[in-house]
């Protein structure tokens, strides 16, 4: 993984996650959270050269249960000062429990304080319950792209087209 050793911990006392960012997270962490949730439209290998091939990674861990349970990749574009998260998942038992609206602002800090000016992301038009998350962090939706994510695998041979995106972008 191509992460700076920089790390840092972000915890709250009365809670059982804790946010890392750029640990030495090995891919059985980052994978036990992402894979199920990308892995169907990815593929193992793509989703390791994701991994591999970002600038930042964050994620949550509970400390009760022992296990990762929230991660983003994180590209920078540091002519623009901008932040782009390529993937974003909280595992599906903990959604819904605040988990990944702690990691957003964390990553959301963490920009502000490195003096980014923007984070951006893309996520399906379908998909309202990321959209509400991230729209409750501060994103709004920039651009609609048609046929952003385009079909993989034996969807490709039925499907003509993509799903839709919605670009968002939360200045900061």
């Amino acid at each position: 993984m191509n992460v700076s050793d920089n790390k840092s911990k972000l915890s709250l006392s009365s809670s059982p996650i804790s946010i890392y960012h750029n640990s030495k997270f090995s891919f059985d962490d980052v994978e036990s959270v992402l894979e199920p949730l990308f892995g169907n439209y990815y593929g193992i290998s793509e989703l390791r050269a994701i991994i591999s091939n970002v600038d930042h990674i964050w994620c949550a861990y509970n400390t009760t249960k022992k296990q990762y349970v929230a991660c983003a990749l994180v590209r920078t574009y540091n002519t623009d000062k901008v932040l782009f998260i390529n993937l974003f998942g909280v595992t599906q038992a903990c959604q819904g429990q605040g988990i990944g609206t702690r990691l957003l602002k964390a990553i959301k800090n963490w920009g502000q304080k490195q003096k980014y000016v923007a984070i951006i992301l893309h996520t399906q038009v379908d998909n309202y319950k990321a959209i509400g998350l991230y729209e409750k962090v501060g994103f709004y939706k920039q651009y609609y792209i048609t046929n952003f994510f385009p079909p993989r695998g034996c969807l490709s041979f039925f499907r003509s087209h993509g799903s839709d995106a919605y670009e968002m972008i939360l200045y900061l």
